[in-house]
Protein backbone atom coordinates (compact mmCIF):
# COMPACT_ATOMS: atom_id res chain seq x y z
CA UNK A 1 0.00 0.00 0.00
CA UNK A 2 1.27 3.34 -1.19
CA UNK A 3 1.12 6.23 1.09
CA UNK A 4 -1.46 8.23 -1.19
CA UNK A 5 -3.91 4.66 -0.75
CA UNK A 6 -2.62 5.03 3.26
CA UNK A 7 -3.98 7.89 3.78
CA UNK A 8 -7.42 7.94 1.67
CA UNK A 9 -8.19 4.17 3.75
CA UNK A 10 -7.23 5.88 6.98
CA UNK A 11 -10.82 6.58 8.44
CA UNK A 12 -11.98 6.38 11.74
CA UNK A 13 -13.77 3.49 12.90
CA UNK A 14 -16.24 2.42 15.90
CA UNK A 15 -16.99 -0.72 15.45
CA UNK A 16 -14.43 -3.96 15.87
CA UNK A 17 -14.56 -8.03 14.79
CA UNK A 18 -13.04 -9.67 18.27
CA UNK A 19 -9.90 -11.25 16.19
CA UNK A 20 -6.60 -10.71 18.37
CA UNK A 21 -3.89 -8.18 17.27
CA UNK A 22 -0.57 -9.97 17.83
CA UNK A 23 1.31 -7.91 19.91
CA UNK A 24 4.19 -7.29 17.46
CA UNK A 25 2.03 -5.28 15.67
CA UNK A 26 0.80 -3.06 18.17
CA UNK A 27 4.90 -2.63 19.16
CA UNK A 28 5.19 -1.96 15.68
CA UNK A 29 2.69 0.95 15.42
CA UNK A 30 4.62 2.54 18.70
CA UNK A 31 8.13 2.02 16.82
CA UNK A 32 6.26 4.05 13.94
CA UNK A 33 5.09 6.86 16.36
CA UNK A 34 8.61 6.85 17.52
CA UNK A 35 10.53 7.87 15.01
CA UNK A 36 7.68 10.86 14.15
CA UNK A 37 8.59 14.64 14.11
CA UNK A 38 9.15 16.23 17.79
CA UNK A 39 9.82 19.75 18.26
CA UNK A 40 13.99 20.33 19.02
CA UNK A 41 14.06 16.39 18.87
CA UNK A 42 12.85 16.62 22.46
CA UNK A 43 11.37 13.06 22.92
CA UNK A 44 8.77 13.24 25.35
CA UNK A 45 5.90 11.05 24.08
CA UNK A 46 5.43 7.57 25.76
CA UNK A 47 2.43 4.90 25.49
CA UNK A 48 0.61 1.87 27.52
CA UNK A 49 -0.64 -0.95 25.37
CA UNK A 50 -3.68 -2.22 26.87
CA UNK A 51 -4.30 -6.20 25.17
CA UNK A 52 -5.52 -8.13 27.91
CA UNK A 53 -9.16 -8.67 28.21
CA UNK A 54 -9.55 -8.23 31.64
CA UNK A 55 -7.80 -4.70 31.40
CA UNK A 56 -10.07 -3.76 27.90
CA UNK A 57 -12.97 -4.54 29.60
CA UNK A 58 -12.04 -2.09 32.23
CA UNK A 59 -10.78 0.71 29.97
CA UNK A 60 -13.93 0.36 27.75
CA UNK A 61 -16.31 2.69 29.89
CA UNK A 62 -13.66 4.76 30.47
CA UNK A 63 -13.76 6.41 26.83
CA UNK A 64 -16.75 8.32 25.17
CA UNK A 65 -17.74 7.20 22.10
CA UNK A 66 -19.20 9.38 18.64
CA UNK A 67 -20.46 12.17 20.29
CA UNK A 68 -21.72 13.47 16.91
CA UNK A 69 -24.70 10.49 16.96
CA UNK A 70 -27.53 9.77 19.14
CA UNK A 71 -26.93 8.56 22.13
CA UNK A 72 -28.28 4.81 21.16
CA UNK A 73 -26.01 4.78 18.00
CA UNK A 74 -22.52 6.43 20.11
CA UNK A 75 -21.27 2.65 21.82
CA UNK A 76 -19.95 -0.38 20.62
CA UNK A 77 -22.60 -2.86 20.67
CA UNK A 78 -21.63 -6.01 23.04
CA UNK A 79 -18.91 -8.05 20.96
CA UNK A 80 -18.08 -5.40 18.32
CA UNK A 81 -15.63 -3.57 20.87
CA UNK A 82 -11.94 -2.73 20.57
CA UNK A 83 -9.39 -5.85 20.99
CA UNK A 84 -6.65 -3.19 21.65
CA UNK A 85 -5.75 0.31 23.19
CA UNK A 86 -2.72 2.77 23.02
CA UNK A 87 -2.45 5.52 26.05
CA UNK A 88 -0.73 8.97 24.53
CA UNK A 89 0.86 10.39 27.31
CA UNK A 90 3.49 13.27 27.63
CA UNK A 91 6.43 12.50 29.99
CA UNK A 92 6.77 16.09 31.50
CA UNK A 93 9.66 15.71 33.49
CA UNK A 94 11.26 15.12 29.55
CA UNK A 95 9.35 18.38 28.36
CA UNK A 96 6.78 20.68 30.02
CA UNK A 97 5.24 22.53 27.21
CA UNK A 98 4.86 22.72 23.21
CA UNK A 99 4.28 19.38 22.70
CA UNK A 100 0.85 18.91 21.25
CA UNK A 101 2.15 19.04 17.47
CA UNK A 102 4.77 16.03 18.72
CA UNK A 103 1.55 14.13 20.16
CA UNK A 104 -0.20 14.97 16.85
CA UNK A 105 3.03 14.15 14.75
CA UNK A 106 3.17 10.61 16.17
CA UNK A 107 -0.46 9.57 16.77
CA UNK A 108 -0.89 10.43 13.00
CA UNK A 109 2.14 7.98 12.11
CA UNK A 110 -0.25 5.07 14.39
CA UNK A 111 -3.27 5.53 12.40
CA UNK A 112 -1.85 5.37 8.61
CA UNK A 113 0.47 2.64 10.38
CA UNK A 114 -2.48 0.82 11.82
CA UNK A 115 -4.37 1.39 8.00
CA UNK A 116 -1.20 -0.87 6.41
CA UNK A 117 -2.56 -3.77 8.80
CA UNK A 118 -5.61 -3.81 8.06
CA UNK A 119 -6.45 -2.28 11.56
CA UNK A 120 -9.38 0.46 12.47
CA UNK A 121 -8.38 2.77 14.73
CA UNK A 122 -10.11 5.78 16.82
CA UNK A 123 -8.46 8.64 18.28
CA UNK A 124 -10.46 9.71 21.39
CA UNK A 125 -9.67 12.74 23.43
CA UNK A 126 -13.02 12.44 25.18
CA UNK A 127 -11.52 9.97 28.26
CA UNK A 128 -11.73 9.66 31.72
CA UNK A 129 -8.25 10.58 32.41
CA UNK A 130 -8.36 10.32 36.07
CA UNK A 131 -9.75 7.07 35.53
CA UNK A 132 -7.71 5.48 33.35
CA UNK A 133 -4.37 6.96 35.46
CA UNK A 134 -5.65 4.83 38.82
CA UNK A 135 -6.40 2.20 36.51
CA UNK A 136 -2.92 1.70 34.60
CA UNK A 137 -1.22 2.73 37.76
CA UNK A 138 0.23 5.84 35.76
CA UNK A 139 2.58 8.43 37.79
CA UNK A 140 1.64 11.79 38.00
CA UNK A 141 4.17 13.46 35.57
CA UNK A 142 2.21 12.11 32.78
CA UNK A 143 0.02 13.99 31.01
CA UNK A 144 -2.89 11.47 29.43
CA UNK A 145 -3.24 12.91 26.21
CA UNK A 146 -5.42 10.67 23.97
CA UNK A 147 -6.65 7.16 23.54
CA UNK A 148 -6.35 5.63 20.38
CA UNK A 149 -8.93 2.23 20.08
CA UNK A 150 -8.31 -0.26 17.79
CA UNK A 151 -9.39 -3.46 16.30
CA UNK A 152 -9.73 -4.97 12.46
CA UNK A 153 -12.84 -3.00 11.44
CA UNK A 154 -16.47 -4.38 11.91
CA UNK A 155 -17.95 -1.06 9.37
CA UNK A 156 -17.26 1.15 6.89
CA UNK A 157 -16.38 4.98 6.91
CA UNK A 158 -17.25 6.62 3.79
CA UNK A 159 -16.43 10.36 3.12
CA UNK A 160 -19.63 12.97 2.16
CA UNK A 161 -19.31 15.63 0.56
CA UNK A 162 -20.06 18.41 2.85
CA UNK A 163 -22.42 20.40 2.83
CA UNK A 164 -23.94 22.79 5.77
CA UNK A 165 -22.63 20.66 8.81
CA UNK A 166 -19.50 19.17 9.96
CA UNK A 167 -21.72 16.60 11.37
CA UNK A 168 -21.12 12.60 10.33
CA UNK A 169 -24.07 10.19 10.88
CA UNK A 170 -24.45 6.46 10.66
CA UNK A 171 -26.55 4.60 8.52
CA UNK A 172 -26.82 0.35 8.92
CA UNK A 173 -22.75 -0.42 9.31
CA UNK A 174 -21.71 2.91 7.62
CA UNK A 175 -20.40 5.95 9.44
CA UNK A 176 -20.24 9.24 6.65
CA UNK A 177 -18.03 11.90 7.24
CA UNK A 178 -18.41 15.24 5.72
CA UNK A 179 -15.04 17.00 4.13
CA UNK A 180 -15.08 19.71 2.46
CA UNK A 181 -13.58 20.15 -1.41
CA UNK A 182 -10.11 20.91 -1.91
CA UNK A 183 -10.69 24.44 -3.37
CA UNK A 184 -12.57 25.64 -0.36
CA UNK A 185 -9.33 25.02 1.88
CA UNK A 186 -7.11 26.71 -0.47
CA UNK A 187 -6.84 30.67 0.47
CA UNK A 188 -4.84 31.35 -1.86
CA UNK A 189 -1.76 30.32 -4.61
CA UNK A 190 0.99 33.03 -4.65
Amino acid sequence: MDLEEAINKRRTIRRFTQETIPSEILKKLIDYARIAPAGNNIQCVEYVIVESPEMREKMFPLVRWAASLPKELRTPESGREPTAYIIVLVNTNIKKSYYDFDVGAAVENILLGAVTFGIGTCWMGSIKGDKIRVLLDIPDFYEIKHVISLGYPDETSVIEPYKESFKYWKEGNEMHIPKRKLESLILKVV
